[in-house]
């Protein structure tokens, strides 16, 4: 089974490169944000990268030189200049904006930027913008591969039914969506990783809080992991490791904090927004959307706008989770249950926050991406190893089902994108 797990492993990240380099340039609705945010790192100072408010007018200039969905934008259509594969294409030139424009991404942490900036500084102003966002896409994919056959296989040896479970999950077209992109969340999925791994060793205090530190400031999506990894601490009785631990995740405050009293890190928050005029029956219902939308867009992530799963897709989707409820049952010696609880009640009150304020920004409810689930999961295989078993006779009919529902997402997903971006 070791050699199964190893064989879909490579089959992850042969797909996600393969996803890297099908999509559309700058496809990823929030790709030329995050790239300017490495971008600055690469060609200024720190200080420049660290503040991040721009999106440079060369970045503008190379979106508008690709094909999007909104030619009215002033790009090319997918009917006059076909998209897929056209990062391996040199694009035509356009002029370039007139000047730069604020960075929506600059309230987020900076250290993957950072990181990829440090990768690319070494071309400066030599690397255009589409090349750069190559790289950046299948540098995340790379950050996947690492997990994979770095801390995941060493966390999940002795579990090789829900590792297959696991790495079947990543091959549906949502995984591609939400690692293998211009984004901070392929750095979280590893990180999330590492810390779970090394969780059931016994590191050094201060190595365990320095690897703690660096999931808030890699993308604030990391802060269940870190409330899953103090608390586990704690109740593993590693008490002086657990409040570094605890210590050491709170450093993105005064990181994020300085970063917006002093540059504008929090440019968007700083905007003032409409109140909410909402009944509660109102509040209820925008709730329990967002739960719907949390749940439902994991496998498809919906970030690109041309592209739509089937109802039938949703609905086989739907069961395929309810089959999984139906198989596993509790275990009679849960691992670790209150830290998973409180991890869980994390996310939740993450995703209330979240739910909130795009009701507040963009006037709607429902808008958590499915992404945000996958920086989880991690932990999510772990609570499943911890708090479940496979009820006798299930895993097979659910492995089953599962593969069978991939490969049917995926074949929709080429189609439909094949349909939609061109030949």
């Amino acid at each position: 089974m070791r050699r199964l797990s190893g064989g879909l492993a490579a089959a992850v990240v042969l797909k996600m490169v393969f996803h890297a380099l099908y999509v559309p340039a700058f496809e990823g609705p929030d790709e030329p944000q995050h790239l300017a945010r490495v971008m600055a790192f690469s060609r200024g100072s720190i200080r420049e990268g660290l503040e991040g408010r721009w999106v440079e007018s060369d970045v503008g200039a190379a979106v508008l030189a690709h094909p999007c969905p909104h030619p009215e934008l002033g790009c090319p259509s997918y009917i006059s200049s076909p998209g897929v594969f056209n990062l391996l294409r040199t694009a035509p030139r356009t002029p370039r904006p007139a000047s730069r424009f604020p960075n929506e991404e600059a309230k987020q942490p900076p250290l993957f930027y950072l990181l990829a900036g440090i990768l690319l500084r070494p071309f400066g102003t030599r690397l255009d913008p589409a090349s750069a966002l190559l790289i950046v896409r299948l540098l995340s994919v790379a950050l996947v591969a690492a997990a994979l056959f770095g801390p995941l296989r060493r966390l999940f040896r002795d579990s090789p039914s829900l590792e297959l479970v696991g790495l079947v999950a990543l091959l549906s077209p949502g995984a591609g969506e939400a690692f293998a992109r211009c984004s901070n969340d392929a750095a979280v999925f590893l990180w999330a990783a590492l810390v779970l791994a090394a969780l059931d060793g016994h590191p050094p205090t201060w190595r365990f809080a320095l690897l703690l530190a660096a999931g808030p400031l890699l993308k604030l999506t990391a802060l269940p992991i870190s409330a899953f990894a103090v608390a586990a601490l704690w109740v593993d009785r590693r008490r002086s490791a657990a409040v570094a631990a605890a210590m050491a995740s709170g450093l993105f405050v005064p990181v994020q904090a300085w970063r917006g009293w002093s540059t504008g890190g929090a440019l968007e928050l700083q905007r003032q927004r409409p109140a909410i005029g909402e009944t509660f029956a109102g509040w209820l219902l925008g709730l329990a959307r967002t739960a719907y939308t949390l749940l439902k867009a994991p496998f498809w992530a919906m970030g690109w706008s041309l592209l739509r799963p089937p109802s039938a897709l949703v609905a086989s989707y739907f069961g395929v989770l309810i089959a999984v409820l139906f198989g596993i049952r509790p275990a009679q010696r849960p691992r670790r249950l209150l830290p998973h609880v409180l991890a869980a009640g994390v996310v939740l009150a993450g995703t209330a926050i979240f739910a909130v304020a795009t009701r507040r920004y963009f006037g709607v409810w429902g808008g958590v991406t499915g992404w945000y689930v996958w920086d989880w999961s991690p932990w999510l295989a772990v609570a499943a190893r911890d708090l479940f078993r496979s009820r006798q006779g299930w895993f097979g009919p659910i492995l089953a089902a599962e593969s069978l529902f991939v490969l049917a997402a995926n074949a929709v997903w080429l189609v439909q994108s094949a349909t939609a971006y061109g030949q």
